[in-house]
């Protein structure tokens, strides 16, 4: 009887165990981040077209919400100052997005474009756009003063750990 008992309990215990351990396994997995809907390509096209919306049309409100798409968080700018900076672009200023990078919460995406030159041909220029994922809204974020580009891998995913132990 005691035996039969204990194989009772030990039945109980090992069900509750396995139950813990899956809602355990559950839980992280939702944990895990799931890749943004959109692209990186996606984001950098439409941040660069609002840029060059409001280059068109002089209006702020697409210049607005390229400001929005901005990292916060890496790019220490106000307002104000992206404005001027993007004031500085020349008219007609359109961007090719290339292909896309990513490593983990962090993605590099080269664009082209050209700028007028005093020799009557206009010049491309390549470069390399960061962006991070914000884990609040699962979104990516452009790092419009690049102050992630470049850095060492162990910098950069030193720089992640730190943000996501700080969001815990």
């Amino acid at each position: 009887m005691c035996d039969r008992l204990n194989r009772d309990i030990h039945k109980e215990v090992l069900f509750v165990l396995v139950i813990i351990f899956y809602s355990l396994l559950v839980g992280c997995s939702r944990d895990a981040s799931t890749p943004p809907e959109e692209g990186p390509e996606v984001v950098v096209d439409r941040f660069y077209s609002y840029i060059s919306e409001a280059k068109r049309k002089g209006g702020g409100s697409p210049a607005s919400a390229a400001f929005k798409m901005i990292s916060s968080k890496r790019s220490q700018l106000v307002e104000g100052q992206f404005l001027e900076v993007i004031r500085g672009y020349p008219a007609g200023f359109t961007v090719t997005v290339g292909k896309a990078t990513v490593t983990g919460t962090q993605a590099l995406v080269d664009i082209s474009y050209k700028l007028p030159s005093m020799f009557d041909d206009d010049y491309t220029v390549n470069e390399t756009v960061a962006l991070t994922i914000d884990q609040a809204t699962n979104t990516w974020l452009v790092d419009f003063t690049n102050e992630t580009h470049g850095m060492e891998i162990a910098e950069a995913k030193k720089i992640e750990a730190n943000e996501l132990a700080r969001m815990k």
